[in-house]
């Protein structure tokens, strides 16, 4: 005889929600237009997604709690997680435009807007729940979408299902959406004077901020935390282990299974700040509508107005900056002026890259054609770090180069979210560091989640061979050997004198001209043809225009087809030494290094030294020509064809008629 137990349903847990199938359509974001209200429960939110909902529509009451990104199991897990929510959220509204952001403030202050943070444990259901007062029309979303524009976007698999004026679903999931309000979630505090920037004190936090309760957290059994969303539970653990110690005395031992927070402990842990280091406190960031043409710099209106007489100042210490390469550098020297005016065009114009990529990504064409990283690498003294610090101050007032101890994938990533358009400067990355953490980064085209998101500048000491054909074909690479002699020393004190004193008289201005007018030359859903063309001509027109003496050799309409071309002419050059007509052999093995035709193949073999090194490096060779089947040891197999079209010139031997009339 079988016992029948008494089960309390009390709403909560996995629900089973029956319903019947009546069609399906693709997501626009217009099916949240036409509500004044509406009611976000995610389990987790985008900067980019937030900003759009309280952009684009008129919502006169907007509640959203965001979901734990972990499962919480102390008060710190608690502690970093609403750092985190609350960090991300202030953020979304300080990259509103100007007079939304004040207008958001405002809804927030008068309760129109509220943001809410669940307090412990995990809400990993997603509902949109939105209502028109003035004629009662209500709309429930509920499935796999979190608030995020890559949800949204039809790029993953997600589903939502939609109840259109349906009273029972209504009932239900505002009964389920009110039951996690009021039990396990915290508000989040936006007084207009505390969103300064993103980053948060201790004492801010809504669990700590609220001292008149008492929390109390019970330990979850391991066997039940679930790892939810790996890439923000490392965020947030990382956030966790940032806390000084005194956060760790503050907080009582688990008894019982249970962590009590009284109001002491609160006002205690209140009073503890965190001690940031330059980095770590470090806030800047580059953000630009191009639809109503406005551009935030780490939260501050950058100015889009510029002074002429400023613009002909700017112009003539940069023109004086490049001329000071004549006489001082070893070299070609009129190349290096010509590269390094590559980079200018590209540095200027790496704010704008990030769109024309993603556009491109969405139409299927030719993302490489965008590089989002610039290489400049060679000898040292070659005036790499100086001319990016200048180009830095020429467009911000400052250089801003980034601890190379921050150069790890996780790093990274942070910056690419973080700096949005605001372009990231390494300097002096080495060969090992970057083959970990540079490769991989440069070869995703996609940035998931990110809209906005900037131009890296790594300056390197290496040679061509460094970079295999893959990171050659996705970034801009400047490489020269020109240099300064590091035996003239008062010549180097002299130049760098000169420099210091060119960067102290940039004013920024001429950028200024540059961004307003990049930005009517660009259009918003169309790809250019050329944005070197677009960039290098319009730089030549300022300066021009401001300086109008004699234009110097390197500055010059520049083209992407020219580049490109040119990017392999030192992969050329070393070829064309290894294929020349002396070292040709009639046979494989007949000198120690030589080379010969078999067919539609060109085989080359090098003897190796002591070490078992070859004498060349077959890395930055485009993988095209390589036939890797037949390359072994220290014998390298081209493809006669596709080699013979890369150098532009015959490698077959002429008949006997044709070498009588050479």
């Amino acid at each position: 005889m079988q016992q029948q137990g008494l089960v309390l349903d009390d709403g909560s847990g996995l629900r089973v929600v029956d319903v019947r199938f009546a069609g399906e359509t693709h997501f626009d974001w217009e099916f949240f237009r036409g509500y004044d209200t509406i009611r976000i429960l995610t389990y987790s939110a985008t900067i980019p997604a937030i900003v759009r909902m309280l952009d684009d529509f008129e919502f006169t009451q907007f509640e959203c709690i965001i979901g734990a990104e972990n499962t919480l199991r102390s008060l710190k897990d608690i502690l970093a997680f609403q750092k985190v929510a609350v960090g991300d959220t202030r953020a979304a509204i300080m990259g509103l435009r100007d007079e939304r952001h004040s207008f958001i403030l405002k809804r927030v202050r008068e309760g129109q807007a509220r943001f809410r943070v669940i307090r412990k444990g995990i809400a990993h259901s997603k509902l949109y729940l939105l209502e028109n007062s003035a004629d009662g029309r209500k709309r429930v979303f509920v499935g796999s979408a979190n608030l995020s524009e890559a949800a949204f976007s039809g790029r993953q698999s997600e589903t939502l299902l939609k109840f259109d004026d349906d009273p029972d679903a209504w009932a239900h999931y505002l009964r389920m959406y009110n039951g996690i309000k009021d039990s396990a979630s915290d508000e989040i505090p936006l007084p207009p004077e505390r969103i300064v920037k993103a980053e948060i004190e201790i004492g801010e936090i809504p669990v700590i901020a609220d001292q008149a309760s008492v929390l109390v957290i019970e330990q979850t059994p391991e066997e039940d935390l679930q790892p939810y969303a790996p890439a923000q539970i490392g965020r947030i653990e990382k956030v966790a282990m940032a806390f000084p110690p005194p956060v760790n005395a503050a907080i009582p031992p688990f008894r019982n299974g249970k962590q009590s927070i009284d109001r002491e402990v609160k006002r205690e842990i209140s009073h503890i700040r965190l001690v940031k280091s330059v980095s770590e406190a470090d806030n800047r960031y580059l953000s630009i509508n191009r639809t109503d043409r406005t551009v935030l710099l780490s939260g501050e209106q950058f100015p889009l107005e510029w002074d002429d007489d400023k613009v002909a100042s700017d112009a003539r210490l940069l023109l004086d900056y490049f001329d000071s390469y004549d006489g001082a550098f070893e070299g070609d020297v009129s190349r290096l002026q010509r590269d390094y005016f590559t980079l200018w065009a590209w540095l200027y114009f790496s704010p704008f890259i990030c769109d024309l990529r993603l556009l491109a990504l969405q139409r299927d064409q030719d993302v490489i054609r965008y590089p989002a990283f610039a290489i400049v690498f060679g000898k040292s003294n070659c005036g790499k770090t100086s001319l990016i610090d200048t180009l830095m101050v020429s467009m911000f007032g400052k250089s801003a180069t980034v601890d190379k101890s921050h150069f790890t994938t996780a790093r990274l990533r942070s910056l690419q979210q973080g700096y949005k358009r605001f372009p990231v400067v390494f300097d002096d990355i080495g060969r090992r560091p970057f083959a970990a953490h540079g490769r991989d980064i440069i070869k995703d085209e996609w940035q998931a989640n990110n809209t906005e998101y900037p131009g890296f500048v790594l300056s390197m000491n290496a040679e061509p061979q460094s970079f295999q054909d893959e990171i050659v074909k996705r970034s801009l690479m400047i490489y020269t050997t020109t240099a300064l002699p590091q035996h003239r020393e008062e010549l180097r004190q002299s130049l760098q004198n000169k420099l210091q004193e060119i960067r102290r008289g940039l004013t920024g201005h001429l950028y200024r001209r540059y961004l307003a007018e990049i930005m009517d030359a660009l259009s918003v859903d169309r790809l250019p043809n050329d944005w070197l063309s677009v960039s290098s001509e319009l730089l030549c027109g300022i300066i021009s225009d401001a300086a109008p003496s004699a234009a110097p050799q390197w500055l010059r309409h520049l083209t992407w087809l020219e580049y490109a071309e040119k990017r392999y002419d030192r992969v050329k050059a070393r070829l064309n030494d290894i294929l020349r007509d002396s070292a040709r052999q009639r046979n494989e093995g007949d000198a120690p290094n030589g080379w010969m035709l078999d067919g539609n193949r060109v085989i080359v073999w090098e003897q190796r030294d002591l070490f078992g090194r070859r004498g060349s490096d077959w890395e930055d060779v485009p993988s095209t020509l390589i036939d890797e089947d037949g390359s072994t040891g220290g014998r390298t197999v081209l493809n006669l064809t596709s080699l013979e079209g890369f150098l532009g010139r015959n490698l077959r031997p002429r008949p006997w008629w044709g070498r009588l009339f050479k």
